[in-house]
């Protein structure tokens, strides 16, 4: 006999209707009578409700995302036990108005770089926030991912998360198997044990397909996506479309690679990289509130670069053979001068140590302040020139694009000094 679900739980979540399922539950849309306002309520399935391992499971999880406080996460309201027969495990938590990214008007098509820079960023700092207490989610797949009306992004669905504590037994059966295998990671198909680089991998997967709008792994079977997923290299996202940058490119293809240890070294790294490249979501039709109150709010975390930065400055045509800079007034960066001090060791020679100061500075700079920041994109391009004049034409060149695209958006195609970073780029000759 299949029992009935019940129609309100803890005496006050009235479920309105099923939006929704996965490995471990049922998810509804619900009512709290006592504070009168929406959410989402997720039951345990039917037929693993008298089981107490995933019972324990449940309720588990309930406080692993307790725990866990994010702007990108569903807040945990409540949790309980709805007494039976059979007991049902229910969990509380805020309905998130949106739609997943499998849903979307673009799904499947190749969104702009900018929009799933955006959507990969988002999603990574969930993920940075998750693992900085061991927490995995172990399922990252495109339905997983949310895509709310104001263009910010939830993730949802920690419900494979595993809490690595040395005294906590793990709660999976010997020999089964937990995610999606289109999204598996191979250590997850060999069961061997899921690091925060699992997620990364799940989620190189995701933007390859938002970049490309073709799956990377596919198969006709569970058995032959997971060998995929082990022997398997797809194609380059560059061979499949030519505008996608040198850096991003490369981001997915490292977040992709079969071995964890050669994955990014974690989600703020990924983060850093495709914050770089983000634009604004407005132009997706699924974003309907682009002035939404928690687009405000986040904005006002992050001034116009023209607040804070003096104007980029442009350096005179890159030789191969010989680069005569010019010397930059010292503009003064968090409140100390190691933007003067780089451009000491430049103007003095000493590129190896310019790099790595201009390096840090690129890198705090557009975490603070976003991609179009105008001293980033300074340090940006005397890094690239020190990359010059060490011996590394290649790599000075394909930062030197990048950040001519940054420019191109930030100050228009025609400005003098995006004009002057294409001269730049035409006079380096890569042999």
């Amino acid at each position: 006999m299949v029992a009935l679900q019940p129609q309100v739980v803890g005496g006050r979540y009235e479920l309105t209707s099923q939006i929704g399922s996965g490995g471990m539950g049922q998810v509804f849309a619900g009512y709290d009578r006592h504070l009168e306002r929406p959410i989402a309520v997720k039951l345990t399935r039917p037929d693993l409700a008298a089981d107490p391992q995933w019972t324990q499971r449940f309720i588990r999880e309930a406080r692993l995302m307790a725990r866990l406080v994010h702007p990108g996460l569903p807040a945990i309201h409540d949790a309980g036990i709805e007494p039976g027969p059979p007991e049902w495990p229910y969990l509380v938590m805020d309905f998130v108005h949106g739609v997943p990214l499998d849903r979307t008007t673009g799904y499947r098509s190749m969104l702009p770089v900018g929009v799933v820079a955006s959507i990969g960023a988002q999603v990574a700092a969930v993920l940075a926030a998750a693992h900085r207490q061991s927490i995995f989610h172990r399922d990252l797949k495109p339905s997983n991912v949310m895509l709310c009306a104001d263009g910010t992004v939830k993730v949802l669905d920690f419900g494979l998360a595993v809490l690595l504590d040395s005294d906590v037994s793990r709660l999976t059966s010997t020999g089964k198997t937990l995610g999606t295998p289109a999204y598996m990671a191979p250590e997850q198909i060999n069961g061997d044990p899921v690091v925060a680089q699992t997620d990364l991998y799940s989620l190189g997967l995701v933007l390859y397909e938002l970049l490309t709008g073709t799956q990377a792994i596919t198969g006709s079977t569970p058995f032959l996506l997971w060998r995929k997923q082990i022997e398997l290299v797809p194609p380059e996202v560059s061979k499949l479309r030519a505008d996608v940058p040198t850096e991003i490119g490369a981001l997915v293809s490292d977040m992709l690679a079969k071995d964890p240890r050669q994955r990014p070294r974690d989600a703020t790294a990924v983060h850093s990289t495709l914050l770089r490249h983000v634009c604004g979501l407005d132009e997706l039709d699924d974003v309907r509130e682009p002035a939404s109150p928690t687009r405000l709010y986040a904005q006002a975390l992050a001034p116009p670069p023209s607040y804070w930065t003096a104007r980029t400055m442009i350096a005179p045509p890159i030789e191969a053979a010989s680069v005569e800079p010019r010397t930059a007034p010292t503009v003064q960066v968090f409140g100390d001068d190691r933007r003067s001090s780089a451009d000491r060791h430049f103007d003095a020679g000493e590129f190896a140590s310019a790099a790595e100061l201009y390096r840090t500075l690129a890198d705090e700079l557009t975490a603070a302040n976003g991609p179009y920041d105008e001293q980033a994109m300074y340090c940006l391009q005397r890094l690239a020139i020190c990359q010059l004049r060490l011996g590394n034409p290649k790599g000075a060149l394909s930062r030197l694009k990048r950040l001519h695209q940054q420019m191109s958006v930030r100050f228009g195609a025609q400005d003098v000094r995006v004009v002057e970073l294409a001269t730049q780029i035409d006079g380096i000759h890569v042999h």
